[in-house]
Protein backbone atom coordinates (compact mmCIF):
# COMPACT_ATOMS: atom_id res chain seq x y z
CA UNK A 1 0.00 0.00 0.00
CA UNK A 2 0.82 3.73 -0.43
CA UNK A 3 2.32 5.55 2.57
CA UNK A 4 -0.33 7.50 4.06
CA UNK A 5 1.77 10.39 5.06
CA UNK A 6 2.91 10.89 1.44
CA UNK A 7 -1.04 10.68 0.18
CA UNK A 8 -1.40 13.23 2.40
CA UNK A 9 0.94 15.26 1.75
CA UNK A 10 0.36 14.76 -2.26
CA UNK A 11 -3.42 16.29 -1.18
CA UNK A 12 -2.36 19.12 1.07
CA UNK A 13 -0.42 20.34 -2.77
CA UNK A 14 -2.98 19.64 -5.33
CA UNK A 15 -5.16 22.24 -3.07
CA UNK A 16 -7.64 19.34 -1.25
CA UNK A 17 -9.24 20.56 1.15
CA UNK A 18 -11.92 20.86 3.35
CA UNK A 19 -13.17 21.71 6.59
CA UNK A 20 -14.23 17.89 7.44
CA UNK A 21 -11.27 16.55 5.54
CA UNK A 22 -8.09 15.11 6.73
CA UNK A 23 -5.95 17.78 4.88
CA UNK A 24 -8.18 20.68 5.86
CA UNK A 25 -7.78 19.76 9.36
CA UNK A 26 -3.50 19.08 9.07
CA UNK A 27 -3.26 22.67 7.79
CA UNK A 28 -1.88 25.74 10.37
CA UNK A 29 -1.96 23.03 13.33
CA UNK A 30 1.21 23.53 15.71
CA UNK A 31 2.46 20.47 17.72
CA UNK A 32 1.51 20.95 21.16
CA UNK A 33 -2.55 21.34 20.26
CA UNK A 34 -1.69 17.88 18.05
CA UNK A 35 -0.33 16.09 21.17
CA UNK A 36 -3.53 17.39 23.11
CA UNK A 37 -5.92 16.32 20.49
CA UNK A 38 -4.15 12.80 20.31
CA UNK A 39 -4.15 12.32 24.24
CA UNK A 40 -7.78 13.93 24.97
CA UNK A 41 -10.23 12.66 21.82
CA UNK A 42 -13.38 13.89 22.62
CA UNK A 43 -15.38 12.66 19.04
CA UNK A 44 -17.07 14.58 17.32
CA UNK A 45 -21.29 14.96 16.91
CA UNK A 46 -21.13 12.40 13.93
CA UNK A 47 -19.45 10.20 16.11
CA UNK A 48 -21.80 10.26 19.00
CA UNK A 49 -24.57 10.39 16.71
CA UNK A 50 -23.14 7.01 14.71
CA UNK A 51 -23.06 5.26 18.02
CA UNK A 52 -25.96 6.21 19.44
CA UNK A 53 -27.58 4.91 16.26
CA UNK A 54 -26.44 1.37 15.95
CA UNK A 55 -27.13 1.02 19.51
CA UNK A 56 -30.34 1.35 18.87
CA UNK A 57 -30.58 -1.93 18.07
CA UNK A 58 -29.82 -2.83 21.44
CA UNK A 59 -32.60 -0.38 22.54
CA UNK A 60 -35.14 -2.39 20.91
CA UNK A 61 -33.22 -6.03 22.16
CA UNK A 62 -34.15 -4.46 25.33
CA UNK A 63 -37.72 -3.96 24.43
CA UNK A 64 -37.98 -7.25 23.24
CA UNK A 65 -36.35 -9.37 25.69
CA UNK A 66 -38.53 -8.35 28.49
CA UNK A 67 -41.64 -8.30 25.61
CA UNK A 68 -43.19 -11.90 26.90
CA UNK A 69 -43.74 -10.26 30.24
CA UNK A 70 -46.70 -8.13 30.09
CA UNK A 71 -47.77 -10.03 26.80
CA UNK A 72 -47.71 -13.59 28.29
CA UNK A 73 -51.20 -12.21 30.49
CA UNK A 74 -53.06 -11.09 27.79
CA UNK A 75 -52.14 -14.28 25.37
CA UNK A 76 -53.59 -16.46 28.09
CA UNK A 77 -56.76 -14.64 28.83
CA UNK A 78 -60.11 -15.59 27.90
CA UNK A 79 -61.16 -12.18 27.24
CA UNK A 80 -61.26 -11.60 22.76
CA UNK A 81 -60.82 -7.59 23.73
CA UNK A 82 -57.54 -8.29 25.15
CA UNK A 83 -56.54 -11.28 23.46
CA UNK A 84 -53.95 -11.23 19.98
CA UNK A 85 -54.71 -14.68 19.53
CA UNK A 86 -59.15 -14.43 19.79
CA UNK A 87 -60.61 -17.13 21.04
CA UNK A 88 -58.16 -19.57 21.52
CA UNK A 89 -55.80 -18.80 24.64
CA UNK A 90 -52.24 -19.47 24.68
CA UNK A 91 -51.14 -22.95 26.33
CA UNK A 92 -48.41 -23.20 28.08
CA UNK A 93 -46.08 -25.28 25.23
CA UNK A 94 -47.36 -22.29 23.33
CA UNK A 95 -46.18 -20.13 25.78
CA UNK A 96 -42.71 -21.88 25.72
CA UNK A 97 -42.30 -21.84 21.96
CA UNK A 98 -42.46 -18.06 21.60
CA UNK A 99 -40.12 -16.88 24.37
CA UNK A 100 -37.57 -20.06 23.59
CA UNK A 101 -37.34 -19.37 20.27
CA UNK A 102 -36.00 -15.86 20.59
CA UNK A 103 -33.12 -17.20 22.38
CA UNK A 104 -32.47 -19.94 19.78
CA UNK A 105 -32.65 -16.90 16.73
CA UNK A 106 -30.44 -15.54 18.58
CA UNK A 107 -27.72 -18.03 18.37
CA UNK A 108 -28.00 -17.85 14.17
CA UNK A 109 -27.89 -14.24 14.30
CA UNK A 110 -24.35 -13.82 16.16
CA UNK A 111 -22.73 -16.67 13.45
CA UNK A 112 -23.31 -13.80 10.79
CA UNK A 113 -20.53 -15.40 8.04
CA UNK A 114 -16.84 -13.70 8.43
CA UNK A 115 -16.98 -13.69 4.56
CA UNK A 116 -20.16 -11.02 4.22
CA UNK A 117 -18.83 -8.72 6.81
CA UNK A 118 -15.68 -8.50 5.06
CA UNK A 119 -17.47 -7.87 0.94
CA UNK A 120 -20.31 -5.99 2.66
CA UNK A 121 -19.29 -3.94 5.32
CA UNK A 122 -20.50 -2.93 8.86
CA UNK A 123 -22.99 -0.39 8.04
CA UNK A 124 -24.22 -3.02 5.26
CA UNK A 125 -25.41 -5.57 7.46
CA UNK A 126 -26.58 -3.20 10.25
CA UNK A 127 -29.00 -1.80 8.06
CA UNK A 128 -30.07 -4.78 6.86
CA UNK A 129 -30.48 -6.25 10.18
CA UNK A 130 -32.68 -3.01 11.20
CA UNK A 131 -35.03 -3.45 8.41
CA UNK A 132 -35.77 -6.84 9.15
CA UNK A 133 -35.99 -6.20 12.71
CA UNK A 134 -38.08 -3.41 11.97
CA UNK A 135 -40.59 -5.77 9.49
CA UNK A 136 -40.73 -8.44 12.03
CA UNK A 137 -42.17 -6.42 15.05
CA UNK A 138 -44.53 -4.71 12.34
CA UNK A 139 -45.85 -8.13 11.57
CA UNK A 140 -45.17 -9.21 15.20
CA UNK A 141 -48.04 -6.36 16.41
CA UNK A 142 -50.62 -7.72 14.03
CA UNK A 143 -50.32 -11.47 14.35
CA UNK A 144 -52.99 -13.57 15.35
CA UNK A 145 -51.46 -16.62 15.28
CA UNK A 146 -49.03 -18.94 17.55
CA UNK A 147 -46.81 -19.34 14.37
CA UNK A 148 -46.83 -16.11 13.62
CA UNK A 149 -45.70 -14.92 16.74
CA UNK A 150 -42.90 -17.46 16.51
CA UNK A 151 -41.52 -16.62 12.99
CA UNK A 152 -41.57 -13.01 14.18
CA UNK A 153 -39.66 -13.56 17.28
CA UNK A 154 -36.87 -15.54 15.92
CA UNK A 155 -36.31 -13.00 13.19
CA UNK A 156 -36.51 -10.36 16.15
CA UNK A 157 -33.79 -13.10 18.36
CA UNK A 158 -31.43 -13.51 15.13
CA UNK A 159 -31.40 -9.03 15.40
CA UNK A 160 -30.37 -9.71 19.21
CA UNK A 161 -27.40 -12.00 18.31
CA UNK A 162 -26.21 -9.65 15.11
CA UNK A 163 -26.78 -6.63 17.51
CA UNK A 164 -24.62 -7.92 20.22
CA UNK A 165 -21.91 -9.30 17.86
CA UNK A 166 -21.88 -6.21 15.09
CA UNK A 167 -22.46 -3.39 17.72
CA UNK A 168 -18.82 -3.66 19.48
CA UNK A 169 -17.10 -4.33 16.53
CA UNK A 170 -18.47 -1.10 14.50
CA UNK A 171 -18.07 1.02 18.09
CA UNK A 172 -14.10 -0.22 18.26
CA UNK A 173 -13.53 0.41 14.78
CA UNK A 174 -14.95 4.33 14.39
CA UNK A 175 -14.38 5.33 18.16
CA UNK A 176 -10.87 6.42 19.16
CA UNK A 177 -8.75 5.02 22.13
CA UNK A 178 -9.11 7.83 24.06
CA UNK A 179 -12.91 7.45 24.17
CA UNK A 180 -13.82 4.09 23.10
CA UNK A 181 -14.26 2.93 26.85
CA UNK A 182 -16.81 5.34 27.11
CA UNK A 183 -18.49 4.34 23.96
CA UNK A 184 -18.31 0.87 24.76
CA UNK A 185 -20.96 1.58 27.74
CA UNK A 186 -23.25 2.46 24.79
CA UNK A 187 -24.74 -0.71 24.30
CA UNK A 188 -25.82 -1.75 27.71
CA UNK A 189 -26.91 1.68 28.41
CA UNK A 190 -29.21 1.64 25.61
CA UNK A 191 -30.37 -1.88 26.44
CA UNK A 192 -30.86 -0.95 29.85
CA UNK A 193 -33.32 2.23 28.64
CA UNK A 194 -34.99 -0.74 26.41
CA UNK A 195 -36.22 -2.75 29.54
CA UNK A 196 -36.90 -0.12 31.25
CA UNK A 197 -39.57 1.15 28.48
CA UNK A 198 -41.10 -1.94 27.91
CA UNK A 199 -41.57 -2.49 31.95
CA UNK A 200 -43.67 0.84 32.14
CA UNK A 201 -45.39 1.07 28.78
CA UNK A 202 -45.82 -2.77 28.52
CA UNK A 203 -48.85 -3.44 31.28
CA UNK A 204 -50.44 0.02 30.11
CA UNK A 205 -51.16 -0.52 26.52
CA UNK A 206 -52.56 -3.31 24.16
CA UNK A 207 -50.58 -5.84 23.34
CA UNK A 208 -50.27 -4.08 19.36
CA UNK A 209 -49.74 -0.81 20.60
CA UNK A 210 -47.03 -1.68 22.85
CA UNK A 211 -45.32 -3.74 20.46
CA UNK A 212 -45.76 -0.79 18.13
CA UNK A 213 -44.39 1.65 20.73
CA UNK A 214 -41.11 -0.91 20.31
CA UNK A 215 -41.59 -0.71 16.55
CA UNK A 216 -40.70 2.90 16.67
CA UNK A 217 -36.83 3.03 18.12
CA UNK A 218 -35.86 0.43 15.09
CA UNK A 219 -37.38 2.17 12.43
CA UNK A 220 -34.97 5.24 14.08
CA UNK A 221 -32.50 3.30 14.06
CA UNK A 222 -32.91 2.34 10.01
CA UNK A 223 -33.20 5.71 9.09
CA UNK A 224 -29.89 6.92 10.69
CA UNK A 225 -28.02 4.40 9.54
CA UNK A 226 -29.24 4.63 5.77
CA UNK A 227 -28.73 8.34 6.33
CA UNK A 228 -26.29 9.61 8.74
CA UNK A 229 -23.60 6.65 9.83
CA UNK A 230 -20.61 6.19 8.20
CA UNK A 231 -19.03 3.16 7.39
CA UNK A 232 -15.69 2.23 9.53
CA UNK A 233 -12.42 3.43 8.15
CA UNK A 234 -10.94 -0.14 8.88
CA UNK A 235 -13.65 -1.24 6.36
CA UNK A 236 -12.63 1.10 3.33
CA UNK A 237 -9.14 0.76 3.72
CA UNK A 238 -9.47 -3.00 3.48
CA UNK A 239 -11.65 -1.97 0.40
CA UNK A 240 -8.95 -0.45 -0.94
CA UNK A 241 -10.88 2.95 -1.11
CA UNK A 242 -9.56 6.27 -2.19
CA UNK A 243 -6.86 7.63 0.75
CA UNK A 244 -8.65 10.93 0.70
CA UNK A 245 -12.06 9.03 1.44
CA UNK A 246 -10.69 6.93 4.51
CA UNK A 247 -9.13 10.41 5.50
CA UNK A 248 -11.84 12.39 5.07
CA UNK A 249 -14.41 10.17 6.96
CA UNK A 250 -11.95 9.35 9.40
CA UNK A 251 -11.60 13.78 9.90
CA UNK A 252 -15.63 13.70 10.38
CA UNK A 253 -15.10 11.39 13.58
CA UNK A 254 -12.06 12.92 15.22
CA UNK A 255 -12.21 16.27 16.94
CA UNK A 256 -8.26 16.24 18.12
CA UNK A 257 -5.71 17.83 14.91
CA UNK A 258 -3.39 14.86 14.25
CA UNK A 259 -4.57 12.29 12.48
CA UNK A 260 -1.63 10.65 10.63
CA UNK A 261 -0.67 8.37 13.21
CA UNK A 262 -3.98 6.79 13.74
CA UNK A 263 -4.74 6.49 9.45
CA UNK A 264 -0.85 4.87 9.95
CA UNK A 265 -2.16 2.41 12.64
CA UNK A 266 -5.32 1.43 10.71
CA UNK A 267 -3.71 0.61 7.74
CA UNK A 268 -0.89 -1.43 9.80
CA UNK A 269 -4.02 -3.24 10.73
CA UNK A 270 -5.56 -3.52 7.86
CA UNK A 271 -2.25 -4.56 6.15
CA UNK A 272 -1.39 -7.17 9.15
CA UNK A 273 -5.13 -9.25 8.51
CA UNK A 274 -4.31 -9.50 5.13
CA UNK A 275 -0.83 -11.01 5.29
CA UNK A 276 -1.64 -13.15 8.38
CA UNK A 277 -4.63 -14.59 5.90
CA UNK A 278 -8.14 -14.50 5.49
CA UNK A 279 -10.58 -14.67 7.83
CA UNK A 280 -11.45 -18.02 9.30
CA UNK A 281 -12.43 -20.87 12.12
CA UNK A 282 -8.76 -21.97 11.89
CA UNK A 283 -7.45 -18.50 12.43
CA UNK A 284 -8.36 -17.74 15.78
CA UNK A 285 -5.91 -20.43 16.82
CA UNK A 286 -3.13 -19.39 14.48
CA UNK A 287 -0.85 -17.08 16.22
CA UNK A 288 -1.06 -16.42 20.38
CA UNK A 289 -2.72 -13.72 20.27
CA UNK A 290 -5.66 -14.77 18.79
CA UNK A 291 -5.63 -17.61 20.80
CA UNK A 292 -5.46 -15.70 24.16
CA UNK A 293 -7.95 -12.89 22.80
CA UNK A 294 -10.18 -16.03 22.24
CA UNK A 295 -9.96 -17.58 25.72
CA UNK A 296 -10.29 -14.13 27.46
CA UNK A 297 -13.12 -13.18 25.34
CA UNK A 298 -15.21 -16.75 25.74
CA UNK A 299 -14.27 -16.27 29.61
CA UNK A 300 -15.43 -13.02 29.99
CA UNK A 301 -18.49 -13.60 28.22
CA UNK A 302 -19.47 -16.63 30.23
CA UNK A 303 -18.90 -15.03 33.37
CA UNK A 304 -21.13 -12.06 32.21
CA UNK A 305 -24.00 -14.49 31.61
CA UNK A 306 -23.09 -16.90 34.89
CA UNK A 307 -23.50 -13.68 37.35
CA UNK A 308 -27.34 -14.82 36.64
CA UNK A 309 -27.97 -11.74 34.79
CA UNK A 310 -30.48 -13.29 32.38
CA UNK A 311 -32.22 -15.19 35.58
CA UNK A 312 -33.18 -12.29 37.21
CA UNK A 313 -34.53 -10.14 34.15
CA UNK A 314 -36.48 -13.27 33.25
CA UNK A 315 -37.74 -14.43 36.74
CA UNK A 316 -37.27 -11.33 38.68
CA UNK A 317 -41.40 -10.03 39.00
CA UNK A 318 -42.17 -14.06 40.37
CA UNK A 319 -39.07 -13.97 42.77
CA UNK A 320 -39.91 -10.98 44.41
CA UNK A 321 -43.59 -11.65 44.17
CA UNK A 322 -42.90 -14.60 46.78
CA UNK A 323 -40.54 -12.71 49.19
CA UNK A 324 -41.23 -8.75 48.98
CA UNK A 325 -45.06 -8.66 47.95
CA UNK A 326 -45.83 -7.72 51.79
CA UNK A 327 -44.10 -4.00 51.16
CA UNK A 328 -43.52 -3.34 47.47
CA UNK A 329 -44.99 -5.76 44.45
CA UNK A 330 -43.21 -7.48 41.98
CA UNK A 331 -43.72 -5.53 39.29
CA UNK A 332 -42.71 -2.33 41.40
CA UNK A 333 -40.10 -3.66 42.50
CA UNK A 334 -38.71 -5.01 38.72
CA UNK A 335 -39.18 -1.17 37.39
CA UNK A 336 -37.34 0.48 40.43
CA UNK A 337 -34.75 -1.84 39.87
CA UNK A 338 -34.33 -1.79 36.19
CA UNK A 339 -34.17 2.31 36.66
CA UNK A 340 -31.24 1.81 38.94
CA UNK A 341 -29.77 -0.23 36.45
CA UNK A 342 -30.23 2.26 33.85
CA UNK A 343 -28.88 4.98 35.85
CA UNK A 344 -25.48 2.87 36.72
CA UNK A 345 -25.33 2.17 33.62
CA UNK A 346 -25.32 5.41 32.31
CA UNK A 347 -22.76 6.74 34.98
CA UNK A 348 -20.27 3.70 34.18
CA UNK A 349 -19.31 5.34 31.39
CA UNK A 350 -17.71 7.84 33.22
CA UNK A 351 -15.91 5.54 35.33
CA UNK A 352 -14.38 3.55 32.48
CA UNK A 353 -11.72 5.40 31.16
CA UNK A 354 -10.88 6.68 34.39
CA UNK A 355 -10.67 3.56 36.65
CA UNK A 356 -10.01 1.10 33.91
CA UNK A 357 -11.93 -1.85 32.55
CA UNK A 358 -10.05 -4.43 34.72
CA UNK A 359 -10.28 -2.89 38.16
CA UNK A 360 -14.35 -2.48 37.25
CA UNK A 361 -14.55 -6.03 36.31
CA UNK A 362 -12.80 -7.27 39.63
CA UNK A 363 -14.39 -5.12 41.77
CA UNK A 364 -17.65 -5.81 40.08
CA UNK A 365 -17.49 -9.45 40.21
CA UNK A 366 -16.94 -8.95 44.03
CA UNK A 367 -19.89 -7.11 44.96
CA UNK A 368 -21.96 -9.54 42.75
CA UNK A 369 -20.82 -12.42 44.58
CA UNK A 370 -21.48 -10.90 47.92
CA UNK A 371 -24.91 -10.22 46.96
CA UNK A 372 -25.92 -13.52 45.33
CA UNK A 373 -23.75 -14.90 48.68
CA UNK A 374 -26.18 -12.99 50.63
CA UNK A 375 -29.46 -13.91 48.65
CA UNK A 376 -28.49 -17.63 48.81
CA UNK A 377 -28.52 -17.00 52.83
CA UNK A 378 -31.44 -15.68 52.64
CA UNK A 379 -33.26 -18.76 50.88
CA UNK A 380 -31.64 -20.95 52.76
CA UNK A 381 -33.17 -19.75 56.24
CA UNK A 382 -36.40 -19.47 54.48
CA UNK A 383 -35.91 -22.82 53.72
CA UNK A 384 -35.51 -23.72 57.44
CA UNK A 385 -38.42 -21.85 58.24
CA UNK A 386 -36.97 -19.69 60.42
CA UNK A 387 -39.25 -17.61 62.74
CA UNK A 388 -37.47 -14.20 62.06
CA UNK A 389 -37.40 -14.65 57.85
CA UNK A 390 -39.85 -12.42 57.71
CA UNK A 391 -38.20 -9.45 59.04
CA UNK A 392 -35.69 -9.68 56.11
CA UNK A 393 -38.12 -9.46 53.82
CA UNK A 394 -36.82 -6.52 52.34
CA UNK A 395 -32.83 -8.15 51.93
CA UNK A 396 -33.50 -9.61 48.57
CA UNK A 397 -34.90 -6.23 47.09
CA UNK A 398 -31.76 -4.59 49.06
CA UNK A 399 -29.71 -7.33 47.28
CA UNK A 400 -31.30 -7.20 43.65
CA UNK A 401 -30.27 -3.27 43.78
CA UNK A 402 -27.18 -4.01 44.75
CA UNK A 403 -26.80 -5.94 41.86
CA UNK A 404 -28.24 -4.03 39.49
CA UNK A 405 -25.49 -1.15 40.33
CA UNK A 406 -22.04 -3.07 40.73
CA UNK A 407 -23.41 -5.18 37.62
CA UNK A 408 -23.96 -1.83 35.23
CA UNK A 409 -19.98 -0.77 36.28
CA UNK A 410 -18.51 -3.62 35.09
CA UNK A 411 -19.62 -7.40 34.27
CA UNK A 412 -22.58 -6.17 32.36
CA UNK A 413 -20.48 -3.71 29.89
CA UNK A 414 -17.30 -4.76 29.75
CA UNK A 415 -17.22 -8.10 28.56
CA UNK A 416 -18.66 -6.75 25.52
CA UNK A 417 -15.45 -3.87 25.31
CA UNK A 418 -13.05 -6.38 25.52
CA UNK A 419 -14.86 -8.34 22.49
CA UNK A 420 -14.15 -4.98 20.50
CA UNK A 421 -10.90 -4.54 21.80
CA UNK A 422 -8.83 -8.00 22.06
CA UNK A 423 -9.56 -9.90 18.44
CA UNK A 424 -6.72 -8.60 15.70
CA UNK A 425 -8.25 -7.21 13.12
CA UNK A 426 -8.10 -10.61 10.76
CA UNK A 427 -9.32 -12.59 13.03
CA UNK A 428 -12.25 -10.07 14.50
CA UNK A 429 -15.05 -10.86 12.16
CA UNK A 430 -15.14 -15.08 12.77
CA UNK A 431 -14.07 -14.47 16.92
CA UNK A 432 -16.45 -12.00 17.79
CA UNK A 433 -19.62 -13.86 16.57
CA UNK A 434 -17.97 -17.06 17.97
CA UNK A 435 -17.80 -15.84 21.40
CA UNK A 436 -21.22 -14.06 20.82
CA UNK A 437 -22.76 -17.29 19.85
CA UNK A 438 -21.02 -19.41 22.96
CA UNK A 439 -22.62 -16.67 24.91
CA UNK A 440 -26.47 -17.13 23.46
CA UNK A 441 -26.28 -21.02 23.44
CA UNK A 442 -25.21 -20.67 27.36
CA UNK A 443 -28.31 -18.21 27.93
CA UNK A 444 -30.38 -20.16 26.28
CA UNK A 445 -28.93 -23.06 28.47
CA UNK A 446 -29.16 -21.46 31.77
CA UNK A 447 -32.80 -20.08 30.95
CA UNK A 448 -34.19 -23.57 30.02
CA UNK A 449 -32.31 -25.45 33.33
CA UNK A 450 -33.47 -22.86 35.94
CA UNK A 451 -37.01 -24.01 36.85
CA UNK A 452 -35.16 -28.03 37.38
CA UNK A 453 -32.70 -26.17 39.83
CA UNK A 454 -35.02 -24.04 41.61
CA UNK A 455 -36.89 -27.65 42.06
CA UNK A 456 -34.29 -30.21 43.09
CA UNK A 457 -31.94 -27.96 44.31
CA UNK A 458 -33.39 -24.95 45.78
CA UNK A 459 -33.20 -21.22 45.35
CA UNK A 460 -30.19 -20.91 47.04
CA UNK A 461 -27.96 -23.49 45.63
CA UNK A 462 -28.88 -21.53 42.29
CA UNK A 463 -27.48 -18.11 43.87
CA UNK A 464 -24.54 -19.21 45.30
CA UNK A 465 -23.52 -21.59 42.34
CA UNK A 466 -23.29 -17.56 40.57
CA UNK A 467 -21.93 -16.17 43.31
CA UNK A 468 -19.00 -18.56 42.91
CA UNK A 469 -19.23 -17.79 39.31
CA UNK A 470 -18.20 -14.49 40.26
CA UNK A 471 -15.84 -15.16 42.68
CA UNK A 472 -13.50 -17.17 40.14
CA UNK A 473 -14.68 -13.81 37.56
CA UNK A 474 -12.65 -12.04 39.94
CA UNK A 475 -9.77 -14.14 40.47
CA UNK A 476 -9.00 -14.90 36.31
CA UNK A 477 -9.33 -10.98 36.39
CA UNK A 478 -7.15 -10.48 38.27
CA UNK A 479 -4.29 -12.76 36.94
CA UNK A 480 -5.55 -13.40 33.62
CA UNK A 481 -7.29 -10.22 31.89
CA UNK A 482 -4.82 -7.33 30.59
CA UNK A 483 -5.84 -3.46 31.07
CA UNK A 484 -6.35 -1.85 27.92
CA UNK A 485 -7.07 1.37 28.90
CA UNK A 486 -5.68 4.42 26.75
CA UNK A 487 -4.02 1.58 24.51
CA UNK A 488 -4.92 1.48 20.60
CA UNK A 489 -6.18 -1.83 19.07
CA UNK A 490 -2.62 -2.41 17.55
CA UNK A 491 -0.86 -2.13 21.23
CA UNK A 492 -2.99 -4.30 22.88
CA UNK A 493 -2.39 -6.78 20.03
CA UNK A 494 1.02 -6.60 21.03
CA UNK A 495 0.35 -7.36 24.91
CA UNK A 496 -1.39 -10.33 24.14
CA UNK A 497 1.16 -11.59 21.76
CA UNK A 498 3.64 -11.21 24.91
Amino acid sequence: MESIASEIEALRNTGYHGENTETGRLNNRDEDRREIGKDKEKGTVLLFVSIVAVNLLAFTTGCHMVWTSPTIPHLKSNDTLINPLGDSPATVSDISLIAGIYFFGSVAGCLVPAKVLDNYGRKSILALMAALMSVASIVLAFAGSVWLYCICRLILGMGKGTTLMLVPIYTGEVAHKGNRGRFAFFMPTLLAMGLVYSYITGPHFSTRVYTLLCTVPILLALVLILLVVPETPYFLVAQNRPRHEVAEVLGKLRSSDDLVEELKQIEGAVVGKYTSGKSSYRSLFRDRASRKAFMISTAAITFHLLSGVSIIHSFLGPILDKVTAAFLSGNTSAIAISLVKLFSTATGSMAVERCGRKPLFIWSAIFVAMSHYTLGLYFQLQELEYDFVFLLAPLPFICFVLFALVYSFGMGPVPFAYLSEFFPQHTKNVGVPICTAIGALLNAFITLVFPYFMEYLGMQWVFWLFAVSCTCCAIFTKYVIPETKGKTLEEIQRMLEE
